[in-house]
């Protein structure tokens, strides 16, 4: 009688560990909670990946492992991948196998800001970091500048402007444009991420309610108004386009969140498309901003007005 052959998970995790060293990932009881991995019970309780890495700018790597069971280690890593607060895109690995000879292994790509999971399709093998970044930056570079993915952003933005009542459906538009021409400002680029909220002392001084978000709203309408004064065209400048975005000081918003939605715009359409002059990106945020809330679209508008400020063209009714 043959002898049946005993698998673990712990063999798994060994050669996945062997082959990066023990210092590459730190492991499931170590993963800081800040990080907020949701269980994946789905009853959104606390939960960690295998191992998890974050010694990167750009991104986090994820990692599941199952002894042979490859199709669970796909939908773990893929849960994790979705559930959590990272403010970085997501690499997740899938790795089963008793034997190094016998090891699946799969590769995924999460995007910042977008739900939607990317297979990488490269080599059923672990791969040396170094390839890992090389195929990361490949994928995400050819991923971020396509037609599809700039329209599922800005339709994800949209649905994100609505669902959490961030700005009237009106100025959704607007807010965009103004966050795209902010964006374009060195010193915004370089300082939003920091920005902090009103100290306690502020708030108790204030005549009126200070809002969570009161610094980082003023930082946008500064970098807006710098931005158009130097590089506004002459047809802009009968408006007071100050003005037009000074809504945007009473937007109350958590400021982490505030941040992560800045951050997503900046990584996935102002950067990709910054040098794409003939990309209408802006038009096109107006079309489907205002189409979705049921206002006019592009065509049917009579007063449409081109501000430049250096970003691609935005088209919006005034």
């Amino acid at each position: 009688m043959a002898k049946s052959i005993k698998t673990s998970e712990s063999i798994t995790e060994n050669i996945f560990r062997n082959f990066y060293g023990v210092d590459a990932f730190i492991e499931k009881s170590a993963i800081p909670s800040e990080y907020g991995f949701i269980s994946k019970s789905g009853k959104e309780q606390e939960g960690y990946p295998d191992f998890f890495r974050d010694l990167d700018d750009e991104y986090v790597i994820v990692v599941e492992a199952k002894a042979t069971n490859h199709a669970k280690a796909k939908s773990e890593v893929q849960l994790y991948m979705k559930n959590n607060a990272v403010m970085k895109d997501v690499i997740g690995i899938a790795v089963s196998g008793q034997t190094v000879a016998n090891l699946k292994v799969d590769y995924y790509l999460r995007l910042f800001g977008n739900n939607e999971i990317i297979n990488l399709r490269v080599d059923n093998s672990l791969l040396p970091l170094a390839n890992i970044k090389k195929i990361y930056r490949k994928a995400k570079e050819k991923e971020i500048t396509t037609e599809e993915h700039l329209t599922k952003t800005l339709h994800s933005l949209n649905k994100q402007f609505h669902d959490e009542s961030i700005v009237r459906d009106t100025e959704r538009s607007l807010f965009f444009s103004g966050l795209m021409i902010a964006l374009k400002d060195q010193t915004f680029r370089n300082s939003y991420k920091t920005i902090q909220a009103p100290s306690v002392e502020e708030t108790k001084k204030a005549a009126s309610k200070i809002l969570e978000a009161h610094i980082l709203n003023d930082n946008i309408v500064s970098a807006i108004t710098r931005q158009l004064e130097s590089k506004i065209n002459n047809l802009s400048k009968e408006y007071n386009w100050k003005d037009k975005f000074s809504f945007i000081k009473t937007i109350d918003y958590p400021l982490i969140r505030y941040k992560k939605l800045i951050k997503q715009i900046e990584e996935n359409i102002f950067i990709p498309f910054e040098n794409e002059e003939k990309q209408d990106i802006l038009g096109r945020a107006y079309k489907i901003f205002l189409s979705k809330a049921g206002k006019v679209s592009l065509q049917g508008t009579t007063q449409g007005r081109y501000l430049t400020g250096g970003v691609p063209p935005v088209r919006f009714s005034m």
